[in-house]
């Protein structure tokens, strides 16, 4: 028994851990940019409206792109001749031509890159972000380039993370003043 079989056999468990860790990496974000970003404590709850709006679009359109990705198959790869030609290549390869979703997620996933980096974050919170980011980045690759298609288990997984770390960003950044993760430090 491999560990994705043991890991639908107890399913429930594997549902919880998993938006668990979505959970507090959107809290540890959301604790970061309220650090970096103190005056937005004032404006709390209009605020963690607008990043629910965008982390909801941005996970919708993840979930998108997860469920069912855009291959790039280079069987057929010819060099580009034309400048415009390598554009088209370098567009198709970064998965930019799907469409009004992708790049609304693309503009927000670039937003939030750049909200963490201005984000202030201690360095045990920074790695475990960063790994976790990582991990997805790695998985969202192999679907891309790769012949893995992911099961209806898989991306129920993947929605519970995005519906973790949505609900993680929004819950810590609607509190006015006081920071529930201060306990932590």
């Amino acid at each position: 028994m491999d560990i994705l079989q043991l890991a639908e056999e107890y399913y429930y468990y594997t549902f919880a851990v998993v938006f668990a860790i979505g959970l507090l990496q959107g809290a540890i974000l959301a604790r970061g940019i309220r650090r970096k970003f103190p005056k937005l404590k004032k404006y709390a709850k209009g605020v963690s409206i607008v990043i629910l709006i965008l982390f909801s679009i941005n996970a919708a359109g993840n979930i998108s792109k997860f469920a069912e990705p855009q291959k790039v198959e280079f069987t057929e790869f010819v060099m580009p001749e034309t400048p415009e030609a390598a554009f088209l290549l370098l567009i198709d390869v970064l998965g930019l031509n799907a469409g009004i979703i992708a790049i609304s997620g693309i503009f927000i996933s670039i937003t939030l890159i750049l909200l963490f980096r201005f984000a202030e974050l201690n360095p045990l919170s920074r790695y475990f972000v960063f790994t976790i980011s990582v991990i997805v980045f790695i998985i969202a690759l192999l679907g891309r380039f790769t012949d893995y298609v992911p099961t209806t288990f898989q991306i129920i997984l993947y929605v519970m993370y995005q519906l973790g770390m949505t609900l993680g960003i929004f819950v810590v950044m609607r509190r006015r003043e006081n920071d529930p993760l201060n306990d932590f430090n």
